[in-house]
C-alpha cells in the first residue's frame, strides 16, 4: 500500500500543479516490480477538477517533479501539459505522455467546466516515499 507521505506528497504536488485542484484517489498498485529488483511500481487515478475561471495555460503556474519513470494517460476530459521548455500540448482522452526522472511538468485542466482524469504510473527506485516535489514558483509569476 501506498504509504500515506507518498500519497499526501502527490497529491500536494499536483495540487499545486494547477489552479483547479488535483485529488489522487486510492492507489491502485503499488508495488516492487518483479522483473527488476530494486524498482517500485506505483499506479494512482487523478482527478482534476474543472479550471473554472482559472488559466488554461501553464504559463505562469506552478509545477511539480517525480523522481520516477512517470506515463500519465488520459481517462476522462482534457488536460494542458507542459514539460520543462517544452511548448504546451493539449492531451485529449486516450491520449498519453512520459516524464523522466525529475523533469519539470506543468498541468492544468483544458476545460472551465469538465473535470478530467488521468491513470498515473511511475517507476522509481525501491523504498522512495516521496513521489511528487512541488516547484517553486518563479519570480513574477501568480
Amino acid at each position: 500500500m501506498m504509504t500515506r507521505t507518498a500519497l499526501a506528497a502527490l497529491a500536494a504536488g499536483l495540487a499545486l500543479a494547477s489552479a483547479a485542484h488535483a485529488q489522487p484517489a486510492p492507489p491502485l498498485i503499488n508495488e516492487p516490480m518483479a522483473i527488476a529488483p530494486g524498482l517500485d511500481a506505483h499506479m494512482v487515478v487523478i482527478n482534476i477538477a474543472p479550471a473554472g475561471e482559472g488559466p488554461l495555460t501553464t504559463a505562469g503556474q506552478r509545477g511539480h517533479r517525480h523522481p520516477a519513470s512517470t506515463y500519465a494517460y488520459v481517462t476522462q476530459g482534457a488536460v494542458i501539459n507542459r514539460l520543462g521548455d517544452q511548448p504546451e500540448r493539449r492531451f485529449d482522452v486516450g491520449q498519453a505522455w512520459s516524464e523522466t526522472p525529475n523533469q519539470p511538468h506543468y498541468i492544468v485542466n483544458a476545460s472551465r467546466t469538465e473535470p478530467a482524469q488521468l491513470v498515473v504510473v511511475q517507476i522509481v527506485k525501491a523504498g522512495t516515499t516521496v513521489l511528487t516535489e512541488p516547484l517553486p514558483l518563479k519570480e513574477g509569476s501568480k
